[in-house]
C-alpha cells in the first residue's frame, strides 16, 4: 500500500521522474483509483497501480494521447513480464466463470496483492467496530443498564419495605381488634 508520495519514489526508482503534479495528471487523466482513502483523505495505490503507472509513463513516451493510455492500461493490465510483476501478488486467488444463456462463457480472473487484502480487512473491521461503538453510544446502551440496575435494587429495597410495613399494619390491625374488644365491656356499662 503506497501513498502518492511513496509511489512517486517507486516510480523514480525505477527511472520513472516525474514530480508530484505530473503523477496527480497522470492518476486523474488515466483513471486510477485508489484502493482506499483514509479518514483523514490521504489516499494508498496497490502495486497494480503503480505498474499501471509505469506502463502509462512509458505508453507516454512512446506517443499515445490519454484516451489510448487510458484504454490499454485498463484494458488487461494483468498482462505483466515475470520482472515487472509485483511480488506481492497473488496469482489468480480468484476465478470465476459465469455461464450466460447463450453457451458463452466468461471467466473473470481476480488478482488481489496480500497488501491489498490485509488493508481491506483492517478497513472492514475497523468499520464494523465503529458502527457497533457508535451504535451502543447511540442508543445509550450502558446508562439504559445502570439505570436498570438502580432500578432493580430501588425495587429491592421498596419490597422490602413495603413486606415491613406490611407486617407492622398486621400487628396494628391485631391491637386495634384487642383495643376494641378490651373497649366493648366498658361502652356497655355507660349505655
Amino acid at each position: 500500500m503506497y501513498r502518492k508520495e511513496d509511489v512517486l519514489r517507486k516510480l523514480n526508482s525505477d527511472n520513472y521522474y516525474i514530480d508530484i503534479r505530473a503523477l496527480e495528471t497522470f492518476i486523474q487523466d488515466w483513471q486510477l483509483d485508489p484502493i482506499y482513502e483514509a479518514k483523514d483523505g490521504t489516499v494508498f495505490y496497490d502495486d497494480i497501480a503503480v505498474y499501471k503507472l509505469k506502463r502509462g509513463i512509458s505508453l507516454k513516451s512512446q506517443g499515445y494521447n490519454n484516451e489510448q493510455i487510458c484504454y490499454r492500461i485498463h484494458k488487461n493490465p494483468i498482462d505483466m513480464s515475470e520482472d515487472e510483476s509485483p511480488s506481492n501478488i497473488v496469482k489468480s486467488t480468484a476465478i470465476e466463470e459465469i455461464k450466460t444463456q447463450a453457451p458463452e462463457v466468461r471467466n473473470v480472473a481476480l488478482n488481489v496483492t496480500n497488501q491489498t487484502l490485509q488493508m481491506l480487512a483492517e478497513a472492514v473491521a475497523g468499520k464494523i467496530t465503529d458502527d457497533i461503538k457508535n451504535h451502543i453510544d447511540s442508543s445509550q446502551f450502558a446508562e439504559k443498564l445502570v439505570e436498570a440496575g438502580s432500578y432493580k435494587k430501588d425495587n429491592e429495597i421498596l419490597a422490602k419495605q413495603i413486606a415491613d410495613l406490611i407486617a407492622d399494619n398486621k400487628k396494628l390491625a391485631k391491637r386495634i381488634a384487642e383495643l376494641e374488644k378490651q373497649q366493648k365491656p366498658f361502652w356497655k356499662k355507660f349505655l
